[in-house]
C-alpha cells in the first residue's frame, strides 16, 4: 500500500517535467516551422523577380531574331496598304484639323511612313540581309512599288458627299468592326518595329547612368557628331507609331455623318 501510494506521487510528480518538455519541444518546432516560412516568403520575391527578369531577357532576345525582325518588317508593309485601303475618310470633302481635306492629308502620312519603312528595310538589309542573290539596291523597288500602290489607290478614291441616298462604299472596304481590327494589327506590329530597333541599338554609353541618356540620348549610336540624322531617322519612328495611333482614332470613332458620307458608310 505504501509503495503504491510512492509510485503514484512519483508519477504525479513526473507529469509536469513531461509536459514541460513536450510543450518546449513544441515550440522548438513551432520556432523552426515559423523561420523556414519566413525564409520562404523573404526569398519568394527574388524568386519571381529572376524569373520575370528571365522571361523578360528572353522575349528581347526572340523577338530581334533576324527571321522574326524580317517577318514583322512584310507585316507592317501589307497591314499598312491594307489599312490605307479601309480608311473611309480619304472620300470626304471634309477638312481635318490640317486644313487640307482628309483625303490628302492621309496620302501624305501615308507617303511619310513609306519613306520611314523604306528606310527601315535598307538598314535592315544591310544589317542582316536574308540572302545574296539579288543585285544591289533592288529594295529601291520595294519602295517605288510601294509608293505607286498608295498613290494608285488615292488618284481612285472618288470623293463622296450625302446626297440623302444609299449610296455604299466601295465594295472592297471592310465593315467597320474589321476595319478597326485592322488598325489595331497595324499599330501593334508598327510599334514592335520601333521596339525592335529599340533594344537591338542597345545603349552607346553605359557610363551615363541618366534615364534621359539611357533611354534617349544614348540610343540608336546617341546624339553625336557624324550620327545625328540616324539618330534622328531611328526616332522618326516614334512619330511613324503615333501616326498610326492617329489612324487607330480616326477609324474606331467613324461616324459618316460627320464626314459628310452616307449613313450606309457606318456599317
Amino acid at each position: 500500500m505504501g509503495l503504491s501510494i510512492y509510485k503514484h506521487a512519483r508519477l504525479f510528480k513526473d507529469k509536469p517535467n513531461k509536459r514541460q518538455i513536450s510543450s518546449r519541444h513544441l515550440k522548438d518546432l513551432l520556432g523552426l516551422s515559423i523561420y523556414k516560412h519566413a525564409r520562404l516568403f523573404k526569398d519568394k520575391p527574388n524568386k519571381i523577380k529572376n524569373m520575370l527578369s528571365s522571361l523578360i531577357n528572353g522575349l528581347a532576345e526572340f523577338i530581334i531574331t533576324p527571321l522574326f525582325r524580317w517577318i514583322t518588317l512584310l507585316l507592317t508593309i501589307v497591314l499598312s496598304i491594307l489599312l490605307y485601303l479601309n480608311q473611309p475618310q480619304r472620300f470626304s470633302y471634309i477638312k481635318s484639323i490640317s486644313g487640307l481635306s482628309y483625303k490628302w492629308e492621309l496620302y501624305i502620312l501615308a507617303v511619310f511612313g513609306i519613306i520611314t519603312t523604306t528606310l527601315t528595310f535598307v538598314g535592315l538589309w544591310v544589317q542582316i540581309p536574308f540572302t545574296n542573290m539579288l543585285p544591289d539596291y533592288w529594295y529601291m523597288y520595294i519602295f517605288v512599288l510601294y509608293l505607286a500602290i498608295i498613290t494608285q489607290i488615292t488618284v481612285d478614291s472618288e470623293q463622296y458627299t450625302d446626297d440623302e441616298t444609299f449610296n455604299p462604299p466601295p465594295a472592297y472596304m471592310l465593315p467597320h468592326k474589321y476595319r478597326v481590327l485592322v488598325s489595331y494589327a497595324s499599330t501593334i506590329i508598327d510599334a514592335l518595329l520601333m521596339i525592335q530597333l529599340f533594344i537591338y541599338f542597345g545603349v552607346s554609353d553605359d557610363s551615363k547612368k541618366t534615364i534621359y541618356s539611357r533611354y534617349f540620348l544614348e540610343r540608336f549610336g546617341g546624339w553625336y557628331p557624324g550620327n545625328k540624322l540616324d539618330f534622328l531617322f531611328d526616332w522618326s519612328g516614334v512619330v511613324d507609331t503615333l501616326i498610326k495611333v492617329y489612324i487607330l482614332y480616326l477609324q474606331q470613332n467613324f461616324r459618316a455623318c460627320e464626314y459628310g458620307l452616307p449613313p450606309s458608310w457606318n456599317a
